[in-house]
């Protein structure tokens, strides 16, 4: 039996023992059930793409156990958007983005929601990425029960309205799936669909559902049986924060970012090997992969004097203005660390025959936007962008031509306006 048929029987029985426990009234042991499978169907994919049987089970727990009687609303006196996250961290682009969205749109006063972290927590955090709490945040005690600390954001909606509700939530988070059960909640909410390829809890109650890529959007049509007239492009903003260092120098800087899990090697990706080769085959190459913990045996195995292991930070300044060539990083390719360097001007190199899944560009060589099409067509790629300096700058001056019409903050802003003005006047339903 294939590993996804076995995901896919185990999940199935999972939905018997979920609807038993909801039978026997225990209802927060059912939805820490249900978390905890919708934790393992996030990185053991069962075939399906969000559970209908889940969804129901917890809507009707919030609607035997939760108080959602709100007096008449009123429109807000302002726009006003509320960012809901299960956690965020000092490092990685599912939090940067949520601080990217609010440096971006400066036409609307933005709130943040936790149900996971406390207020220390996530001030530290925010302070990290610029953003000063001032009031702006609700945590609750982490100490209450699941149906206890939804009551709590059932609560704080009901004192404040805000012109939209955006959902950063992690794809097992049962929380926002229990807030938003019932309509009595006016605010639209909008889920960004940052693990567009997996299991998530939220699409019943999610109103318009954002993609940060384009191709998603009829997938998800299919997979979640979200409308297509219901779900939005908005790409990940990116600004121009990085001035490249244009100075001559012998050797060529070849820079890579992501978490250590996404270059974890499979039986046919290895990126640590492909960056070892080319170190190797190019003496004036130095490469750069920046996520690799201190402690990783990675460092051992891939061991060169030119092959540089960075552990994770923020602090990327001094690796991106300095570098010469981005290569994407695989099996699993991180777009917000791709598209940093990218904008400020570094040329790139994108992954080799991905799944689709993990494309955040359509191929467009005109564009200079291309994947390639297996390993040797890659290779071949990485050692022209190396060794033809007149290719690779042609070929950096239509991606950079590109990126600006499509993820500078301008071309983002454009985006979210006509989706406000789309949604205006919407509830949430």
């Amino acid at each position: 039996m294939s590993r996804l048929l076995e995901n896919k029987k185990y999940f199935l029985k999972t939905l018997k023992v979920a609807a038993l426990l909801f039978t026997e009234k225990k209802y927060n042991d059912c939805l820490m059930y249900i978390e905890k499978v919708s934790y393992s169907a996030w990185y053991n994919f069962p075939g399906y793409y969000t559970s209908n049987c889940f969804e129901s089970i917890i809507r009707k727990i919030a609607l035997k156990n939760l108080n959602f009687d709100i007096p008449a609303s009123q429109e807000p006196a302002e726009d006003s958007t509320l960012h809901l996250f299960s956690e965020i961290s000092s490092i990685g682009g599912h939090s940067k983005l949520i601080f990217s969205w609010i440096e971006n749109d400066k036409k609307s006063k933005h709130y943040l929601m936790s149900t996971w972290q406390n207020f220390q927590q996530v001030s530290e955090i925010a302070k990290s990425y610029q953003y000063n709490i001032d009031q702006n945040l609700f945590v609750y005690d982490q100490k209450l029960s699941i149906i206890e600390k939804a009551q709590k954001k059932v609560d704080t909606l009901k004192e404040n309205d805000f012109s939209r509700i955006v959902l950063h939530i992690h794809p097992h988070d049962v929380i926002p799936s229990l807030v938003f059960s019932s309509q009595k909640l006016k605010s639209p909410v909008f889920f960004l669909n940052h693990a567009e390829h997996t299991y998530w809890l939220g699409a019943p109650v999610t109103d318009f559902l954002l993609q940060i890529r384009e191709s998603n959007i009829l997938k998800d049509s299919e997979n979640r049986n979200i409308p297509i007239q219901d779900q939005f492009f908005l790409p990940i903003p990116v600004d121009q924060s990085y001035s490249l260092k244009k100075t001559e120098k012998s050797i060529l800087s070849i820079i890579s970012i992501g978490r250590e899990s996404k270059y974890e090697p499979n039986e046919e990706y290895n990126f640590y090997e492909e960056a070892l080769k080319i170190v190797k085959k190019f003496d004036h190459v130095v490469f750069t992969i920046i996520g690799i913990d201190s402690n990783s045996p990675k460092r051992k195995i891939y061991q060169h004097e030119r092959l540089v292991f960075v552990h994770p930070t923020r602090d990327i300044n001094q690796y991106i203005e300095n570098a010469d060539l981005y290569l994407e990083g695989f099996p699993i390719p991180s777009f917000t660390s791709l598209l940093e360097p990218a904008i400020a001007g570094v040329p790139f190199v994108l992954h080799y025959h991905p799944a689709s899944v993990y494309k955040i560009f359509d191929d467009n060589k005109e564009k200079g936007i291309f994947y390639p099409e297996d390993l040797k067509s890659w290779e071949l790629e990485v050692e022209k962008m190396i060794t033809d300096e007149n290719y690779r700058k042609s070929t950096n001056t239509l991606q950079i031509k590109y990126l600006q019409e499509n993820y500078s903050s301008q071309g983002w802003n454009i985006k979210l306006q006509n989706i406000k003005k789309f949604s205006q006047n919407k509830n949430h339903n």
